[in-house]
């Protein structure tokens, strides 16, 4: 078997388990989500696409930090939920030079693919996961349109099996969205 589809097809099924687990807010999903991130840093370093590689390894560092703060507020099957002022959801707009500047950076960079599309979506990314780790009510919100972008980045590479996990994704993070908001 080609090392590529093994590795879409392994973080695509390790994904699925894990966007199921945070929606029902399960602190069990976060390993899950970390070993597909794991597998995603290296199927997207092979496509070209640098900055997904590095938002993936990020979220591999954030698995452990989700899976942590998760565990420590625990103390039922299922996991509370918090919300975050408006006033901070502002702080989301700083992304978009930080997004800039990534793409700028990226464009640099030998064998770089689609350099500002692939840092806005790692930047607002990044915000999203952030919100998941913290169990912010809002990550979803993100998440919806995020997802709806990964499905044109991937697809662009031919990352049809990414393509089709991000149309899941896109209809699993509606449902987050609407569960989350209970």
């Amino acid at each position: 078997m080609h090392i590529d589809i093994f590795l879409e097809w392994s973080a695509t099924l390790l994904g699925l388990l894990f966007i199921y687990g945070l929606i029902e807010r399960k602190v069990w999903a976060w390993p899950f989500g970390t070993l597909s991130s794991a597998l995603s840093v290296a199927l997207f370093l092979r496509a070209g696409l640098y900055a997904e590689s590095g938002l993936y390894f990020v979220y591999v560092l954030m698995g452990f930090y989700g899976w942590s703060q998760w565990y420590v507020r625990s103390s039922t099957e299922r996991v509370a939920l918090v919300s975050l002022p408006i006033k901070l959801q502002y702080l989301a707009l700083l992304g978009i030079p930080a997004a800039l500047g990534l793409g700028y950076a990226l464009n640099t960079l030998p064998g770089v693919s689609y350099a500002y599309f692939d840092a806005f979506t790692t930047v607002f990314g990044l915000w999203a996961t952030w919100q998941e780790a913290k169990r912010i009510r809002t990550a979803f919100h993100y998440w919806i349109p995020l997802n709806i972008a990964s499905v044109i980045l991937y697809g662009a590479k031919g990352l049809w099996v990414y393509a089709a996990l991000m149309i899941i994704y896109s209809a699993m993070s509606v449902v987050g969205f609407i569960r989350w908001r209970k």
